[in-house]
């Protein structure tokens, strides 16, 4: 698996991945465009999971602030890795512990995260959709 900086070249094929996964696990999300990626990545350090050349995920960071803005993995790739190693090659990316925002109701995505060393910081119950903030600690 490679893991590498996105070439903005392949901006399509990850939005085709942020609407496919979105319209598959995300029902809360009113009508998903393709256009999303590119506005909700803005500004963002943007890495690729590629296997055999195919692109198959992708994660967006604010390296300020050490957040995980998105993480999403085809559908058909999911299960085989690919979140736990874009995961880690962000991690390396900061000197800061990892933040994410994941809704409460994405359980496959809670369990994870958890099984990825993320914690619960606190719940924001008054979002919409209600959501929690995680936190990875940096291993000393």
């Amino acid at each position: 698996m490679e893991i590498r900086p996105m070439r903005i070249a392949e901006q399509e094929q990850l939005a085709a991945i942020y609407l496919k996964a979105r319209q598959v696990s995300f029902p809360w999300v009113q009508d998903p465009q393709l256009a999303d990626f590119k506005r909700d990545s803005m500004g963002e350090s943007v890495i690729i999971a590629a296997i055999d050349g195919k692109i198959v995920g992708f994660a967006s960071l604010n390296r300020l602030l050490a957040f995980v803005h998105l993480l999403f993995v085809d559908p058909d790739w999911q299960r085989m890795s690919v979140g736990h190693r874009l995961i880690e090659e962000m991690d390396k990316r900061t000197q800061r512990p990892l933040t994410l925002k994941c809704v409460i109701e994405n359980k496959p995505a809670l369990a994870f995260y958890k099984r990825e060393g993320f914690e619960i910081l606190r719940e924001n119950r008054n979002d919409v959709p209600a959501n929690d903030t995680l936190i990875k600690q940096k291993n000393e």
